[in-house]
């Protein structure tokens, strides 16, 4: 899927809603896609699921989407996450899905409800769907401009416009492009009153960084302010959502369904489909002919549906096509992972893989957000293979996610009776050729949810 969102801005001045349907179906996870696809197939007759999915018509009680595709692959491919229940059996399908309302569904109510042109509507619209799951746009303006408007009908200035619109809705803090902006954002939304406001905006604007050092005694003089006040405006931070999309986040499922599976052929790793969900929908052809023999300017709504399920179906294979091209770009550069692990992940970002397929890179994102891979190693989620790369000595990159594997290898074979400190550990980076600040040995540290080593000593 090349291309994101086609702006037809024409006399309705509106987005395509076939687009943003691609874009959704991409988006969505292994259930949730099963789930739409199952909801198409109920709302338009042009659309059937293959005989293998339908076969259970007429019987009282519908295994859920979970439920059926565990049963259809192998064990080793479906996992069921800690915690989860048995299904209820008893109810029936759809009533066992609870109501969910994303960030993108709140948003979308929001902007119907608003009182804006059509342009800004439509432009808004766009922006939601661009926007990540935390309520971020992390692309620059032009390159968000460019994933909703391929054809150049649109400015910086209608983009602008839309960011302004979409940052007075609920929660506070979107559309930002760093967390700074994202807490001042909030910070903005407050009443001038509220106490600590002032105070707090002049620390992220100009002195975040003394903050980071915790030298109260400078910031309080810089900001010419007392102890107390300085306190309520640092109070007053920590209550600020870094991610204010993140508490619209729906329930994970309780299956892990995996979207390709890797397999080794030849001394190989490729990737394929997992054939218990490739199956998608297809045209029903009997309807299709029927409608063919009837005048269809006497039924438009119907020619419309017919429109809707041609669309429906391109997408689902577009949906396909996609996530296969980035998995397997993915396995085939990160072969060595398949061998040794986490130590043998090679640097890649989102970037790298865009401009080898021609994709745009937030359709990159999408396609790797909520998907996992089965694998030997077992089910890992695409977004496992992204890392950046840091400093070294050899020629070989490093990815971050090798160093944290190498970090957390260091630290279980380690004496406990003298545990190593973070700056122990970046001395033994150092001298493998690895080159990090021990701040960023604290963060992996903390990552692998390990504790310090004043905490980890014994005896």
């Amino acid at each position: 899927m090349t291309i994101l969102l086609s702006m037809a801005v024409g006399q309705n001045q509106s987005i395509s809603p076939r687009m943003q349907q691609a874009i959704r179906l991409l988006r969505l996870s292994t259930l949730d896609f099963e789930l739409a696809v199952r909801r198409a197939a109920v709302s338009n007759p042009f659309l059937e699921l293959p005989e293998d999915e339908t076969a259970l018509e007429g019987s009282e009680e519908v295994a859920p989407a979970a439920e059926r595709l565990a049963e259809e692959i192998p064990d080793s491919f479906a996992f069921e996450r800690p915690g989860s229940g048995a299904p209820n059996n008893d109810e029936a399908e759809f009533a066992r899905i609870p109501a969910r309302q994303g960030l993108r569904d709140h948003l979308r109510a929001q902007l119907i409800g608003s009182q804006c042109s059509p342009r800004e509507m439509s432009v808004a619209a766009a922006l939601i769907e661009v926007m990540d799951d935390d309520g971020y746009l992390r692309d620059s303006l032009e390159q968000c401009l460019l994933a909703i408007d391929q054809e150049g009908q649109l400015s910086l200035q209608d983009l602008e416009h839309a960011i302004s619109l979409l940052r007075e809705f609920d929660p506070p803090g979107l559309c930002a492009q760093s967390l700074v902006e994202c807490l001042l954002l909030q910070l903005e939304s407050l009443a001038p009153s509220v106490g600590g406001r002032a105070i707090a905006i002049a620390i992220l604007q100009q002195h975040l960084e003394i903050l980071q050092r915790r030298d109260f005694v400078t910031l309080r003089r810089r900001l010419a302010c007392s102890e107390r006040a300085l306190n309520e405006a640092i109070c007053l931070i920590r209550r600020l959502d870094p991610e204010p999309g993140s508490r619209f986040s729906t329930k994970a499922p309780d299956f892990i369904v995996p979207d390709v599976i890797v397999t080794e052929k030849e001394g190989r790793h490729v990737a394929s489909l997992n054939p218990a969900t490739r199956a998608g929908m297809r045209l029903n052809q009997r309807y299709v002919e029927l409608f063919r023999s009837c005048k269809r300017s006497q039924h438009p709504a119907m020619t419309e549906q017919l429109q809707e399920a041609r669309w429906m179906v391109r997408s689902i294979e577009q949906r396909f096509d996609t996530i296969l091209k980035v998995a397997s770009f993915i396995v085939e550069r990160q072969q060595d992972y398949f061998l040794a692990g986490d130590l043998a992940l090679k640097p890649m970002v989102l970037r790298e893989v865009s401009d080898e397929l021609g994709m745009h890179e937030s359709t990159v994102s999408r396609a790797t957000g909520n998907k996992y891979m089965a694998t030997a190693r077992g089910c890992i989620e695409f977004k496992h293979f992204f890392s950046r790369e840091l400093s070294t000595d050899g020629r070989e990159s490093c990815s971050a996610a090798a160093v944290r594997s190498l970090i957390g290898g260091l630290i279980g074979s380690e004496s406990r009776s003298a545990p190593l400190s973070d700056v122990d550990i970046t001395a033994e980076l150092k001298a493998q050729g690895i080159h990090i600040a021990r701040r960023t040995v604290t963060k992996y540290r903390q990552m692998l949810k390990i504790p310090s080593a004043d905490f980890r000593r014994m005896g």
